[in-house]
């Protein structure tokens, strides 16, 4: 059935649907600013202002929310990430309104959708089958951290979107050089145009997050890392790679650059955004904002009842409330007569336990032997990870983790085809079930934690019993 041609299209159809209705569904729902998004929508309506985003007066939040839009005040608002993801929130607002709740959402939930098919995409490529590319698609779609960053107006669901996006463009790249060297062995330098692209993709994702650096290094350095190993597998000089790799640098660098300072367009051509006049040129202003913004993120150590670090992440250590209220016989519970709503970023912790574990054994198995497959599912991962190692005291939180997510969905159907694919055919039953087993783990819990994070009213024992352990509270 996998190998049927309506396959992979039906497959990834229905997928994403699912994926959207998780996704879109009572998305107006909290009809309040929840968590960041005091920050992000309200610089989003400004920045579409303005071309920079505003200070607001004291409490404007009731206001806002009610459909009042008038509280911001003249002077400029300092603001420590860039533009770009503001941006996209704001095209929301500017399609359904910056005085609705779901105009708020819709434009990050959408990113958040297209996550799903273009994990498929990717998984398929480096798995090799439409069936576990279906099986990635599926633990995308139901992954829990993606699913409330998705519904939520803040910046982290669009950075993953654009990171993941550059990832699916440098594996065009590297496959279609490996291919290029293997038909010609030619050593001579080229250029690479799918790099242009993930380079593109990748500026815009530090527009959103300088986060986005993190993967366009390390993305950077994977292509190298093949090229390498291309090089020396069909008898090539290992240090022609050098050259090339210095044209590879070039080609993503400067369209990450450009594409970067084009999320700052409405900084750079307005006047009164903060810190616009603190040089003499406006490229120099820019510079001296990034480097208070430097010592903001580097310096920031504020305690936080919901703070975690990077290896807290790994086990689901601290999820992240977003919105929490109880409601007695108010129209918010529907049918039930008291009820609790509640957002809280909890990861699917089959799909995130299961991609962790399956990230260690890839890691183990490059030991062994070299699988450039491999090695690029474990780069995504590092890049969304590894960074926060060495930031354990900075105030941090797991959503942050959603960057590395669709990583660990790749990651967990790419070590399931291995294991469906070695041992004995009489075991053949066995590893089936055990895969189905994985799968229906993963809807069932999908399943459990749904209403937490769809905001969804429930009774207040259920969340009360979705609280697995104290420390989650």
């Amino acid at each position: 059935m996998a190998s049927h041609r309506w396959f992979a299209p039906i497959s990834t159809l229905l997928i994403t649907a699912l994926a959207a209705i998780i996704r879109i569904a009572n998305l107006a729902n909290p009809r309040l600013l929840v968590f960041d998004e005091t920050y992000y929508v309200k610089d989003a309506y400004t920045l579409g202002l303005f071309g920079s985003e505003r200070n607001w007066q004291d409490n404007p939040n009731p206001d806002f929310e009610s459909g009042i839009l008038s509280g911001y005040l003249e002077g400029a608002a300092y603001v420590v990430h860039p533009p770009f993801g503001k941006w996209i929130i704001w095209s929301g607002l500017e399609l359904f309104g910056a005085d609705s709740s779901f105009g708020w959402r819709i434009a990050t939930a959408v990113l958040g959708v297209l996550m799903v098919p273009l994990v498929i995409l990717i998984a398929r490529r480096l798995i090799g089958s439409n069936f576990f590319a279906a099986i990635a698609g599926l633990f995308m779609a139901l992954e829990g951290l993606s699913i409330t960053l998705a519904r939520t107006a803040i910046l982290d669901s669009n950075l993953a979107f654009f990171a993941l996006l550059g990832f699916y463009f440098i594996l065009l790249d590297t496959q279609a050089w490996s291919s290029r060297l293997q038909k010609t062995k030619s050593s001579a330098l080229r250029f690479r145009p799918w790099l242009l692209l993930a380079g593109i993709s990748l500026g815009l994702a530090t527009g959103i997050k300088w986060s986005g650096l993190y993967f366009l290094a390390v993305f950077g350095l994977y292509t190298f890392v093949v090229d390498l190993w291309q090089r020396g597998r069909i008898g090539l000089p290992k240090i022609l790679a050098v050259g090339q790799g210095a044209l590879n640098a070039i080609t993503l660098l400067v369209p990450a650059l450009v594409s970067y300072l084009v999320t700052w367009l409405g900084w750079i051509l307005g006047s009164h955004g903060w810190g616009r006049n603190a040089k003499a040129t406006w490229y120099e202003s820019l510079w001296a904002y990034h480097v208070n913004a430097y010592s903001f993120h580097t310096g920031l150590d504020s305690p936080h009842p919901y703070q975690s670090n990077a290896f807290g992440w790994l086990i689901s250590l601290r999820p992240t409330a977003f919105f929490f209220e109880r409601y007695e016989a108010d129209s918010a519970c529907g049918l039930l007569s008291n009820c609790t709503v509640a957002l809280t970023a909890i990861p699917n912790l089959v799909v995130w336990i299961g991609g962790v574990m399956a990230i260690i054994w890839m890691a183990l198995q490059l030991r062994h032997k070299f699988d450039p497959a491999a090695l690029a599912i474990i780069s995504g991962f590092l890049a969304g990870w590894l960074p926060w190692v060495f930031f354990l005291n900075r105030t941090a939180f797991q959503f942050y983790a959603v960057a590395y997510a669709p990583y660990l969905a790749i990651a967990l159907a790419f070590a399931l085809h291995a294991y469906w694919r070695k041992g004995v055919a009489r075991k053949l039953h066995s590893r089936n079930g055990t895969i189905a087993l994985v799968v229906f783990a993963t809807v069932f819990v999908a399943i459990y934690f749904m209403s937490i994070w769809t905001a969804l009213p429930m009774p207040h024992l259920m969340w009360q019993l979705q609280m697995l352990f104290p420390f989650w509270v």
